[in-house]
């Protein structure tokens, strides 16, 4: 039960990560990132919150697998941008990933951790 906890929650979280690419353009891509970051913390958000509610798991287990899959999704695109686009379009991605990480980390947490202070206001 649990590895499939594990692999769903993070497969929503690759779903997350690739929502956010696939609303901008690729010429378009690193000229505005606003769009990207607002998906990204939102979903992440929202993601970390409906699995609190649903699944008897641990909060910060929940909210790293939402935050992996968001990773595993920007990791994705920019081996997809190495190998079929520009070689040289991401020559800075570990700042990529780093920023991913700045965004959605806080945001999974706080969304697993509103649910948790819901789930104890209710009882």
């Amino acid at each position: 039960m649990k590895n499939k906890f594990r692999i769903w929650t993070i497969a929503v979280g690759i779903i997350i990560g690739g929502i956010s690419y696939w609303f901008q353009p690729y010429n378009q891509l690193y000229t505005d990132v606003s769009q990207i970051k607002l998906i990204w913390s939102l979903g992440t958000f929202i993601e970390a919150l409906l699995l609190a509610f649903i699944l008897n798991e641990k909060p910060f287990i929940i909210a790293v697998f939402v935050f992996l899959g968001v990773i595993f999704a920007v990791i994705a695109r920019i081996f997809y941008d190495i190998t079929f686009m520009d070689k040289t379009s991401h020559n800075l991605f570990p700042f990529d990933i780093v920023l991913c990480g700045i965004i959605t980390f806080p945001s999974a947490f706080a969304g697993v951790y509103l649910a948790v202070l819901v789930k104890k206001i209710k009882k």
